[in-house]
Order: structure tokens, then C-alpha cells, then sequence
């Protein structure tokens, strides 16, 4: 049995990497403190690498890869990787999508709830010893319009959840149809082909959605003129679907109601770079979405099975650019 080397770059639960004793002609490595230059001098001797975002894997990187085969993204957004580069050497790039879904799921629900009942501010009044109840009287959910944009597996679970809060939930995706979301048990969603007049109807607008060419500041000024002004935007996706500057605008010039940030185009972020986050109709976390003992053990285990799969039998498995390399 031919032998193979992983190098896991970034820090990753240990529990999931015990997933690579399946596979005893693997010998994987952890090297988690390095600079670029550093992974230059190391990446030559490895056959597949593990990240999550911390590692750049730039087209040096690639460049100086002479046995790598493979490289996975313990997680599902991989702008950190030089895909192309990885296109033109033959490189797998692997990701694992459904290890964190959950996770993101519930911190959505989580920052939802929280906006609409005031559950950090009546932490920090309570804190600083006020009895703020009249003032942080807040609204319930029930009964408001869910808007999922992009609607595939963290958005059809935010969706299932939010229908057992009694919301009506609605969604907006290019690449779905309302026959596939019937098929899938969301026959309570009514899919949107027109984004404006999506946009019109939510109450709460959920995002979840990559950051693409096409998608990139996807939601400006004109849609949040568009918006109700009472809407409420939640992003757990990307940072750079959204002009965050005309976010900054409509939230302090209240076009809309407020915002729930998790990720921000520039991170780790602060109040200088993203000054939405001192306004107090906006509520932010440090980018938390797949922040769960459970998913890091979760992602850990796949990106592990899913490289022994490839190395040992030759499956690919979420592969981002398996066209390219296969051409």
C-alpha cells in the first residue's frame, strides 16, 4: 500500500483527527505555527494538507507543492485558497460543508432572538445593576416574514426552525426551484424569482449565500432602500455580500431596522474598519458561526475521511473544482 503525508496547518480538533486511523498509511503531521515562507519550505514533501482559514494557501504555496494531491478546508468557505493555482497543478480541493451547519443554524436563531428581545442589552443593563424593563421591551417573531437568500443547507435549516417559531418564511435563490425546495420538505417556503420585490416583503433577511463574483456586495443602498424599515438583516455567511459602508449608512440613518453581523469582509474586524458595530440597533459576534466543539470535531473527522477517501480509493468528495482538474 502506497504511504501518503498530511500536513494539518491549522489548529483542528484532535478528537475528529483520530478519524485518520482508518487510514495507517497516512502519516499526518501538525504544524500550526508558520509563516509563509515557512510552508514553502515544508509543502514539497506532503501528499494532502488540512487548513480552515488561518493558512493562505497562495499560489507560492501551490507552486512549491511538488507531491500534493490534495488540499481540504475544514469547513465551507475557502477564498483562502488559491483555487486556480490548485487547477492548474491537477490539486484537489476539498471542503466540508455539512460539519458546521448546525452550528451556523443556531447562532442564527440565537442572534435573531437576541435582537428581537434585547437579550445583550438587558445582560449588560442588568450588569451594571439597572432594571431596564421598560425600555428593553421588545417584539416577538412570530408571526413576521422569514427571508432566506440562498437556500441551501444552513438556509433550509434556519427555514424548518423559524416555521416552528410561526414564521412565514419566503427565499430568494437563483439556483433552486420551488419543485426542488417541495422535494426537499420545504413546501411551506414560497420561492422568489424577483430579488427587489423579495427584498420588499422580509422582516427578518437571513443570508447565507458564498461570496462569488456575482454575489460580492450583492446587498447595497439601493436594496436597502428597498427593505422595509423596520427589517432586521442577519449575516452568518460572508462579509462581502454586503456594501458594508451603505450598510453602515442605512443602519445609522435607520433605512433599515438593524442588523446581526457574524463575519465582516476584512477580519479579525474592529469598530475602526466596520463602524456599524458601535451602533446600538446592530449586535456583533466575532465571527462564531462554526465556533461549536461540535462542528470542530465535526469538520475535523470529514476532512480527515473525505482526504483518506481520495489518497486510498481515489473518491472525491465535496470537491470545489473537480472539472477543472479532471479536463
Amino acid at each position: 500500500m502506497e504511504t501518503y503525508k498530511c500536513l494539518v496547518a491549522d489548529n483542528c480538533s484532535a478528537e475528529g483527527l483520530k478519524t485518520f486511523g482508518k487510514y495507517p498509511n497516512i502519516d499526518v503531521v501538525i504544524n500550526t505555527k508558520h509563516t509563509t515562507g515557512e510552508l514553502i519550505q515544508l509543502i514539497p514533501e506532503f501528499h494532502a494538507m488540512i487548513v480552515r482559514s488561518a493558512t493562505k494557501v497562495t499560489r507560492e504555496v501551490i507552486e512549491a507543492a511538488e507531491n500534493l494531491k490534495v488540499i481540504c478546508r475544514a469547513g465551507a468557505g475557502y477564498n483562502n485558497i488559491d483555487v486556480e493555482a490548485c487547477n492548474e497543478k491537477g490539486i484537489a480541493v476539498l471542503i466540508t460543508p455539512t460539519g458546521n451547519t448546525n452550528a451556523v443554524v443556531e447562532l442564527t436563531m440565537g442572534l435573531m432572538l437576541s435582537f428581537a428581545r434585547h437579550i445583550p442589552q438587558a445582560n449588560n443593563s442588568m450588569k451594571a445593576g439597572r432594571w431596564d424593563k421598560k425600555k428593553l421591551s421588545g417584539t416577538e417573531i412570530k408571526g413576521k416574514i422569514l427571508g432566506v437568500l440562498g437556500i441551501g443547507r444552513i438556509g433550509a435549516g434556519v427555514a424548518t426552525r423559524c416555521r416552528v417559531f410561526g414564521m412565514k418564511v419566503i427565499a430568494y435563490d437563483k439556483y433552486v426551484t420551488q419543485e426542488r425546495l417541495n422535494g426537499m420538505g420545504l413546501d411551506f417556503v414560497k420561492l422568489y424569482d424577483d430579488l427587489n420585490n423579495f427584498l420588499s416583503e422580509v422582516d427578518y433577511l437571513s443570508l447565507h449565500i458564498p461570496v462569488t463574483p456575482e454575489t460580492k456586495s450583492m446587498l447595497g443602498a439601493e436594496q436597502f432602500e428597498i427593505m422595509k424599515d423596520t427589517a432586521v438583516i442577519i449575516n452568518c455567511a460572508r462579509g462581502a455580500v454586503i456594501d458594508e459602508a451603505a450598510l453602515y449608512d442605512a443602519l445609522k440613518n435607520h433605512k433599515i431596522g438593524g442588523a446581526c453581523i457574524d463575519v465582516y469582509s476584512k477580519e479579525p474586524a474592529n469598530k475602526e474598519d466596520f463602524p456599524f458595530i458601535e451602533l446600538e440597533n446592530v449586535i456583533c459576534t466575532p465571527h462564531l458561526g462554526a465556533s461549536t466543539e461540535e462542528a470542530q470535531i465535526n469538520v475535523a473527522s470529514l476532512a480527515a475521511d473525505q482526504i483518506g477517501q481520495l489518497l486510498n480509493d481515489g473518491k472525491y468528495i465535496d470537491c470545489v473544482n473537480l472539472k477543472a482538474i479532471q479536463k
